[in-house]
């Protein structure tokens, strides 16, 4: 490649009419113009120099597009309950029965919100201490005491282990934490109970549990007083909503049927 100096001594002896042309010096001809390509050539090549900047954000488009269609088509609940183990050994595949329970529920649940359609969440925490990752014993607890904390799930299936033990190694009293069924129905048979049994009621029927519901899980519902978490008007009034619920599933008063049984 000629240099700088090369260049301008050619040029030099050019203008002297020594030489009239130069072998270093490219003219305008020596220049190799490139057609801009037009029509379906231009598309390719857009797309040849661009693809991974337009796979990148096609990407993140559908994630956008699918996240905004989870959140405008999901169904509104008209309560959230939670379903709780402390040992998955005593209750197994838990996960499994969650759409049976929902869709068991939704026989007994009135339309709270009012929006001509009934549902009911249900939410699954494993508090099994004995899993042999820590992480997701530490992730757990922190999802339940967070769902505590908000107050919105005063319905529990679950066992009466699930507050676990204080600082002091001995178990957490299940009784203060949950209301004295008696009051709630009204029956002196559940009086100082605050935990009945699921397979005392017709709704493991319901929920197709007859043959495997786990001895261990109960309905309870909680005891909303001042000093306790998630205390606020919301959760007084969903606590109510709970009782209602509660009652009408001992008393067999279905509600509606669920529109589709799975």
């Amino acid at each position: 490649m000629a240099s700088y100096n090369d260049e301008k001594r050619e040029l030099l002896k050019m203008k002297q009419g020594i030489i009239e042309e130069s072998d270093i010096i490219e003219t305008e001809a020596d220049k190799v113009v490139l057609e801009k390509p037009t029509g379906m050539a231009a598309v390719e090549n857009f797309f040849y120099h661009n693809k991974w900047f337009i796979i990148v954000g096609l990407f993140f488009g559908l994630l956008i597009i699918f996240l905004v269609h989870q959140t405008l088509t999901r169904e509104k609940a008209d309560m959230t309950v939670l379903l709780v183990t402390s040992d998955s050994l005593k209750a197994p595949n838990l996960y499994q029965k969650v759409n049976d329970i929902e869709l068991a529920l939704e026989k007994y649940c009135p339309d709270f919100d009012k929006d001509g359609n009934v549902h009911v969440d249900v939410f699954m925490i494993d508090l099994t201490k004995s899993n042999p990752d820590p992480q997701y014993v530490n992730s757990n607890a922190t999802k339940f005491f967070g769902e505590m904390q908000r107050g919105v799930a005063q319905l529990l299936i679950c066992d009466t282990g699930i507050l676990g033990d204080d600082e002091n190694g001995n178990e957490v009293s299940f009784d203060s934490m949950f209301k004295d069924l008696g009051e709630v129905t009204g029956a002196d048979r559940y009086n100082g109970k605050t935990s009945i049994s699921l397979k005392d009621t017709v709704f493991v029927k319901d929920a197709k549990w007859e043959n495997s519901c786990p001895d261990i899980l109960g309905f309870s519902i909680r005891n909303m007083t001042s000093d306790l978490l998630g205390y606020n008007e919301d959760a007084l009034l969903r606590n109510e909503q709970a009782g209602e619920v509660l009652n009408n599933i001992l008393s067999g008063n279905v509600i509606n049927e669920p529109a589709k049984q799975q």
